[in-house]
């Protein structure tokens, strides 16, 4: 996390004010450095699991406002709170979902983002899983420092359910209303536009 702060700084420093103007169409690769907070139904979503993780997404610019991209995002999440694993647990999950964006064609381009998601929460020390979608809605700010890399943070709230719990070679439907989450994630990275 320290890293991308510090070439955040640098990029707005070292880049010249004179850059060409920047747009979000064609094929974009994008790494982030995650922080992501967890919470769980059990008495009106009060359980809370904190993590950190790396999210991974490709797509492209249909139009300067329009990105459609698919994605994966991972964390270790400390399960000290949610009241079913009390350990450590991996959290992930791979999304498809598109990008607004607000000010297309400008170096610090604001957007609205939606995403389908499909979860998984994983504990390997008791060969637990619990797998199921949501739904993630956000936003965040990209500054271009050069035509062919911008700077990114978003900030993304969702939730959903857990539609199956697997312990070991055993496997149980469970109804996703009984079994909901919501989850926080802040992301900080770069987007790359390899063709430019």
């Amino acid at each position: 996390m320290r890293f991308l702060f510090l070439a955040a700084a640098f990029a707005l420093i070292a880049a010249p004010a004179s850059a060409q103007r920047a747009t979000t169409d064609g094929l974009f690769l994008q790494v982030s450095a995650d922080a992501q907070s967890l919470f769980f139904n059990e008495d009106d979503f009060d359980q809370r699991d904190d993590g950190t993780g790396l999210s991974l997404r490709a797509g492209y610019g249909v139009s300067r406002v329009v990105t459609l991209y698919l994605g994966l995002a991972g964390s270790r999440v400390e399960g000290a709170t949610n009241g079913v694993i009390d350990q450590p647990y991996d959290w992930g999950g791979g999304e498809i979902g598109a990008r607004v964006n607000l000010l297309p064609s400008r170096r610090l381009q604001p957007y609205l983002d939606v995403a389908l998601r499909g979860v998984e929460a994983r504990n390997d020390d008791f060969n637990l899983e619990f797998r199921g979608g949501g739904v993630t809605v956000g936003g965040g700010v990209a500054y271009f420092v050069s035509p062919a890399v911008a700077l990114d943070a978003g900030l993304r709230f969702g939730g959903g359910g857990f539609n199956e719990v697997q312990l070991g070679r055993f496997s149980v439907d469970t109804d996703p209303d009984d079994l909901g989450y919501g989850e926080g994630r802040l992301s900080l990275g770069a987007t790359f536009y390899p063709l430019r």
